[in-house]
């Protein structure tokens, strides 16, 4: 009976320690579209949207509900950059017929388009650091201002991408393939791959578990399964925990972790819903997912 007891203690305690967040509240965005993978605009209330395909992007105010369209280029949801004064964002225009991508910058509020390379091959993450764009293509870095610049190889600033579905960091005129759970035996893929907000760990999925790492790839944590993670500050990741039977996705649900591997905790509460891809905003207290359905939810969220 002791034993017993013990165990059920440290079970409670283990629990206990885990919910270092409180959910305030979770509701709908109430938007007659349906719309997916929601990204916060810096310094607004509203959010990015595109289709489930990826393909367009458009506005929601969180404020009314009410949808802006911007383009509806195919694949412009895929990976987009907003500025950091949400302003303007950036995103790519898949010609199919060539089987090429153009990249353009989208004005938020007055919807003008400047066209800012054609012709490219396939690249994955797009970067802004200032008002600079940055893009990883074919083992070299493409840097172009957006305001006047002209495109060229650049060997300054600091972005991680995938390339041949492995983790590539570029910092400044150094390229470096990060490459933590491969062997002689099995090449492993990365995808998901993102810098943390101070530019010092790594954010990838290997396999089906999420990973952090220092830049150069060392001290390794193995966060366990957590699908299209992102960053909450630095200390944080949030992602979804999702199942599925090969064709179609079973459950999904919002979970949050610390970069060492602890404090797991689910955010969302068991339903049938499908719960997908979650975006932070910049403050960290709202988390933005969308369901199967096509409908937005906010989970407003503080630490304990």
């Amino acid at each position: 009976m002791k034993k017993i007891l013990i165990a059920v203690t440290a079970i409670a305690s283990l629990y206990a320690h885990a919910q270092k967040f409180e959910v305030a509240n979770v509701h709908q965005v109430a938007t007659s579209t349906e719309a997916y993978h929601p990204i916060f605009i810096p310094g607004s209330h509203k959010i990015l949207v595109s289709s489930e395909a990826y393909n367009g992007l458009g506005i929601i105010d969180l404020s009314t509900g009410s949808y802006k369209e911007l383009t509806n280029a195919r694949s412009a949801g895929y990976y987009p950059a907003i500025s950091a004064d949400g302003t303007t964002v950036i995103c790519r225009n898949f010609d199919e017929m060539a089987y090429s991508t153009s990249l353009m910058a989208i004005g938020i509020e007055n919807g003008k388009v400047e066209t800012l390379a054609t012709g490219l091959p396939h690249f994955n993450h797009i970067n802004l650091n200032n008002s600079e764009l940055m893009v990883g293509i074919n083992g070299q870095k493409m840097k172009k201002a957006i305001r006047n610049g002209n495109a060229s190889i650049s060997n300054e600033d600091l972005f991680v991408t995938e390339e041949d579905l492995k983790v590539v960091l570029y910092n400044g005129n150094q390229r470096t393939v990060i490459d933590p759970l491969s062997t002689p035996e099995k090449s492993v893929n990365y995808c998901w791959s993102s810098l943390s907000p101070d530019k010092k760990h790594l954010l990838f999925v290997g396999g089906n578990n999420a990973y952090v790492c220092n830049l150069d790839g060392s001290s390794l944590v193995n966060l366990g399964k957590l699908h299209a993670p992102v960053w909450r500050g630095n200390q944080y990741v949030v992602g979804m925990h999702d199942t599925d039977d090969g064709s179609r996705y079973l459950t999904s649900e919002i979970e949050i972790i610390d970069i060492n591997g602890n404090n797991r905790q689910q955010l969302s509460t068991s339903s049938a819903e499908i719960k997908m891809f979650p975006a932070v905003s910049a403050d960290g207290s709202t988390i933005a997912y969308h369901t199967l359905e096509g409908n937005i939810y906010l989970m407003n969220i503080k630490e304990k």
